[in-house]
């Protein structure tokens, strides 16, 4: 429910000057209204937008060349593939906003899309779980719905260490090189699983001061360091969550605001799939497709760890016995993803495009899974779809859907 105050500010907002100029109903979305976006076009809000974000937003349209860039794809391909060229070698401009989770109220209650409906927050609970133990057992709605991303999430630290990737996170994201801020949450990770209470002050020294290095850090000049240094804030955030031991001394709020802060700039740098507009073929030739594969790893990844931020948030204050705002589920900002396993686990150029050119793929938009539940088989959803999928229905009646088609979650 939106507060008196929000509701007055959302009467008093005004269309985009796009709408407005085409004289068009603007859904009032946030950085970039749903209208602007699907055109393609830039998005300005009369006294909302400063004129550096404004400059990124409106770059990224025109740089653009479609039609040279993957001959035969679709145009939301091209748009793809185009838009990771230039956020890949293009500096980052210097975004100074207020909290992205400030305009998680701006969709209208009946338009909203809650995964996290039903749940209430537990009183109480003791957030700091060693890791050595079993986790503390929650209330049946809170194990029904959050468990499983609960489980998920104290796992990611070993998962990073010895798959080197994790659910938001392609394997072979960094493979031309990991910015220095995910190198020390790497090495924090190993660090993470050796602790024991021998070493445990040397490894607590070691983590303030590379959690210290982080938030004195300069700004990130690129899309990609940009993108690495919202995974290891997420992987300091975790660590934090579920070892009683790490209290380093930077505060989690600290690391919270610089999270919302630098999630808020990669808004800039994504491009969002329409499901009405499926990509349909790939290029014949493989330098085509290994441009349009090393883009869509760069772009899953942000996309994913962009929900993935509002999701954790929402645990974390959840765990912590904090009251549950409003919320439409996608940060009140149009937002998709890619929910194939066969693309997300394709280790190369030549088995991406096998996989989307003989598995079915679904774009997850605006946490709606309706398509996902009707048609997808249980090969085709990975462990970030497990995750959403169980906080939205529930672990029993997501393990019947898995059931029922000859599988188990």
């Amino acid at each position: 429910m939106l507060h008196t105050g929000q509701s007055t500010a959302t009467s008093r907002r005004k269309s985009c000057e796009a709408c407005k100029l085409a004289k068009r109903r603007c859904d009032l979305s946030f950085p970039a209204c749903s209208r602007c976006i699907h055109k393609s076009i830039p998005c300005f809000y009369p006294g909302r937008l400063p004129q550096t974000c404004a400059d990124v937003i409106a770059d990224i349209p025109a740089s653009m060349n479609y039609d040279e860039m993957i001959g035969t794809a679709s145009t939301q391909c091209n748009r793809d593939f185009d838009l990771m060229t230039l956020s890949n070698t293009g500096p980052l401009h210097p975004i100074m906003i207020d909290s992205p989770f400030r305009y998680i109220n701006i969709i209208p209650p009946e338009d909203r899309v809650d995964i996290f409906e039903g749940l209430s927050s537990p009183q109480n609970f003791d957030l700091a779980m060693a890791r050595t133990n079993p986790p503390k057992q929650l209330s049946d709605v809170l194990a029904s719905r959050l468990q499983f991303a609960v489980d998920v999430l104290q796992n990611i630290p070993k998962m990073v260490v010895t798959e080197n990737k994790t659910p938001w996170c392609h394997r072979q994201l960094y493979k031309n090189g990991m910015p220095k801020d995910m190198q020390d949450a790497f090495a924090c990770c190993s660090l993470y699983m050796s602790k024991n209470d021998i070493n445990s002050p040397v490894l607590m020294s070691i983590f303030d001061s590379r959690i210290n290095d982080l938030l004195s850090a300069l700004p990130p000049t690129t899309p990609l360091e940009l993108l690495a240094r919202i995974h290891a804030l997420i992987l300091y955030l975790i660590m934090r969550l579920f070892d009683g031991g790490i209290h380093t001394q930077p505060s989690s709020e600290s690391l919270l605001s610089l999270l919302e802060a630098s999630v808020l700039s990669l808004f800039n740098c994504i491009h969002i799939p329409h499901p009405s507009q499926p990509c349909e073929l790939l290029p014949i030739s493989m330098e085509p497709i290994m441009g349009f594969w090393e883009s869509w790893v760069f772009q899953e990844s942000a996309r994913r760890t962009v929900l993935m931020v509002f999701y954790f948030v929402k645990i974390q204050h959840f765990l912590q016995g904090k009251p549950l705002s409003a919320c439409d589920g996608k940060l009140g900002l149009e937002h998709a993803w890619y929910q194939s396993a066969h693309l997300w686990n394709a280790q190369s150029a030549f088995d991406f495009a096998v996989a989307w050119t003989e598995n079915q793929h679904f774009i997850v938009y605006n946490a709606d899974f309706t398509g996902l539940l009707q048609e997808a088989k249980p090969a085709d959803v990975d462990l970030f779809g497990k995750m959403l999928l169980v906080t939205k229905l529930g672990i029993d009646e997501t393990k019947a859907w898995f059931y029922s088609r000859g599988s188990v979650l």
